[in-house]
C-alpha cells in the first residue's frame, strides 16, 4: 500500500504518462487509500471502472444461481441444526426415562427379594409347624391342601417326618406329590445341566 502510495504522487508530481496507467486507475488506487475522492464513474470513457469488474449474461446468470444455491443451504443448514438440537433433547429425555426405568427395575429386584426373603421364612415357618406336628394330623392337612404348596411344604421337611407322613397320605394324593417332587428335581437338574 505504501508502494503504491509512493507511485501514484511520483506520478503525479513528475507529470509521467504511461499508457499502461489510466486515470481510471489512478484514481482506484486514490479512493483505495481514502474512499470517496473520485466519483467511481469517469467520463473519460475509460473501459476498466475503479476496481468494479463487469460480468457478462452467462456469468451473472451462474453467480445469481450459486447466491440462489446458497441461500437454501443456508436454510437447509439452520433446519438441520434444528433437527440436532431437537434430536440431542430427545436422546436426553431418553436418557432419563432410562435412568427412572433402571431406577425402577432395581427397586422391583429388591422388593422382590425382600418378598421372596419373607415368603422362605413363612415358608420355613410353616414346615416346622408341620414338622411339630403329629403326622396324622399333618397328613389330614395334606390331603386337603393344593399339590404344588403340599409339595414344597413336603420337599422341606425333615426327611423322616416327611416319610411318615406320606405314608398316612391318601394314596392318591402321595403318588401326585411324589410325581412333582421328581419333576421339580428333574427340572432343576436340566436347567443346572444347561447352565
Amino acid at each position: 500500500m505504501k508502494h503504491q502510495v509512493f507511485f501514484i504522487i511520483c506520478l503525479l508530481m513528475f507529470g509521467t504518462t504511461c499508457e499502461v496507467y489510466s486515470m481510471t486507475r489512478v484514481k482506484g488506487w486514490i479512493n483505495a487509500i481514502k474512499p470517496g475522492t473520485f466519483e467511481q464513474k469517469d467520463a473519460t470513457g475509460d473501459t476498466e471502472t475503479s476496481g468494479q469488474k463487469l460480468f457478462t449474461e452467462a456469468e451473472m446468470q451462474v453467480l445469481t444461481a450459486l447466491k440462489k444455491r446458497e441461500e437454501e443451504l443456508k436454510v437447509k443448514e439452520a433446519l438441520h441444526e434444528q433437527r440436532a438440537k431437537e434430536l440431542k433433547s430427545l436422546s436426553q429425555q431418553i436418557e432419563q426415562k432410562l435412568d427412572q426405568m433402571r431406577r425402577l427395575q432395581a427397586e422391583i429386584e429388591t422388593r422382590q427379594s425382600d418378598r421372596k426373603e419373607l415368603d422362605e421364612k413363612d415358608i420355613s415357618r410353616m414346615v416346622k409347624y408341620y414338622e411339630t406336628m403329629d403326622p396324622e394330623r399333618t397328613a389330614v392337612f395334606f390331603n386337603q391342601m393344593d399339590r404344588v404348596t403340599a409339595t414344597h411344604l413336603i420337599m422341606r421337611m425333615n426327611p423322616r417326618k416327611a416319610s411318615a407322613v406320606l405314608e398316612l397320605l391318601d394314596p392318591k394324593v402321595a403318588v401326585d406329590i411324589t410325581e412333582r417332587v421328581t419333576q421339580f428335581k428333574q427340572g432343576r437338574a436340566e436347567a443346572m445341566s444347561v447352565q
